[in-house]
């Protein structure tokens, strides 16, 4: 199986985001999925373990079971390599799934959260156009990764909430026209 089709699918992309920079147990993992089944969610946590994506942190007993945690192994990054064999409909069909779960945590996020305040939440979407040559796109690039980087250090406490950031760029048409 490919890599990128053991991070792209629904609740193994879900497990991913969920354990990020933490270790999590499999309960841990379920109560940041509501709706998915457990026995599901063991399924997919086998299949990343056996894939490498994922370890075993820890194990202790409670209650006379072996109780596991998780974290990642590596960052789960995919890289050109991870895309160059994709066809146009893998590409839609994998894109289509990252929406997906953008939308179900935006729902998630509206409706246990009801009445939302955006402002007080920081929360937001917005999309802007915008003229950049490859080199002042590849600067903006690394000035946000460096500024994410900070902020993924960062341990629970002290006020802080989990936050989501998603970010696609993509030409639009005719973008490969030089503009003057």
């Amino acid at each position: 199986m490919r890599k990128i089709e053991l991070v792209i699918h629904p609740v193994r992309f879900q497990i991913l985001q969920a354990l990020g920079t933490e270790t999590l147990t499999t309960q841990e993992i379920a109560d940041r999925l509501p709706g998915t089944p457990k026995s599901s969610i063991y399924r997919h946590l086998k299949l990343l373990l056996d894939h490498a994506l994922i370890v075993v942190a820890d194990t202790r007993l409670v209650n006379g079971i072996q109780e596991k945690t998780y974290r990642l192994d590596q960052p789960t990054h995919l890289g050109p390599e991870d895309m160059a064999s994709l066809s146009t409909d893998d590409h839609i069909r994998f894109f289509t799934t990252y929406a997906l779960t953008l939308v179900q945590d935006y729902s998630r996020y509206v409706t246990e959260n009801e009445p939302i305040d955006m402002v007080a939440d920081r929360t937001g979407y917005t999309e802007v156009t915008f003229y950049a040559t490859n080199t002042e796109l590849d600067s903006f690039q690394h000035a946000i990764n460096t500024a994410l980087l900070r902020l993924l250090g960062n341990e629970p406490g002290n006020g802080r909430t989990r936050r989501k950031l998603a970010i696609v760029s993509q030409p639009l048409p005719n973008g490969n026209q030089n503009e003057e």
